[in-house]
């Protein structure tokens, strides 16, 4: 594949993943105006009552979260590139119009295409899920400007939820993808199921800075008599 390309590749997903933070950054801005209304509400009914605000006051879109998400989407395409080009090559899986372009290679019967189509999601899921999540999670977390101390708490919070939630998503999509889904039409099927796992990345790691700040709030603060 060309330098070009994969260029190419890299602008589209890292577009992708700034349009999965910026429809999660909207909804939040919607769920917390919402939760607002109805403090107000009830504030109003009961003075007296104690509500707790919403877990972070965001009342407006910020371009530099997206810009992050789009930054993490470009870097990450070379790699998932060279993963989906290792798992091509290792358990190929041929098209009707390939194997007509090629008589000379023996018809992929339909058992050996499902047996492939398995062998590549679960190798994939196996390896390269674990990392790929892991890498999201860092990444992110760098991005944002946290130390090692603060990347490992994000490690702790947020790594299971997005492991587990990938194990949910991607295994189903790819068995469908890759058995149902005709050729032409992978690429745009891959990239809806993208669009709404990178909504759910842009969703989880809001909820994982939100479980920082309320840890790091509520640390007792040292006094000058414990710092002396």
């Amino acid at each position: 594949m060309t330098t070009t390309l994969i260029v190419k590749l890299a602008l589209f997903s890292g577009s992708v993943s700034a349009t999965g933070n910026t429809i999660a950054q909207y909804f939040d801005l919607w769920s917390n105006s919402s939760q607002r209304d109805r403090n107000k509400s009830r504030q109003a009914k009961l003075p007296d009552l104690e509500l707790s605000t919403a877990k972070e006051d965001m009342t407006r879109y910020d371009p530099v979260q997206t810009l992050r998400f789009f930054v993490y989407g470009l870097m990450f395409t070379p790699i998932a590139y060279r993963w989906h080009a290792f798992l091509n090559t290792r358990f190929p899986l041929r098209s009707q119009l390939t194997e007509v372009a090629a008589l000379s290679k023996p018809a992929q019967s339909a058992s050996s295409r499902i047996g492939m189509v398995l062998k590549r999601v679960a190798v994939d899921q196996a390896i390269f899920a674990p990392f790929a999540c892991g890498a999201f999670v860092v990444g992110m977390g760098v991005l944002e400007g946290q130390g090692p101390k603060d990347l490992l708490e994000r490690i702790r919070l947020q790594y299971p939820k997005v492991l587990l939630a990938g194990y949910v998503l991607w295994p189903a999509a790819q068995l469908v993808n890759f058995s149902l889904v005709p050729l032409s039409y992978r690429v745009p099927f891959g990239s809806v199921v993208s669009l709404f796992w990178n909504t759910y990345l842009s969703w989880e790691n809001a909820q994982a800075r939100r479980q920082q700040k309320a840890l790091h709030e509520s640390q007792p603060k040292a006094s000058p008599a414990d710092v002396f």
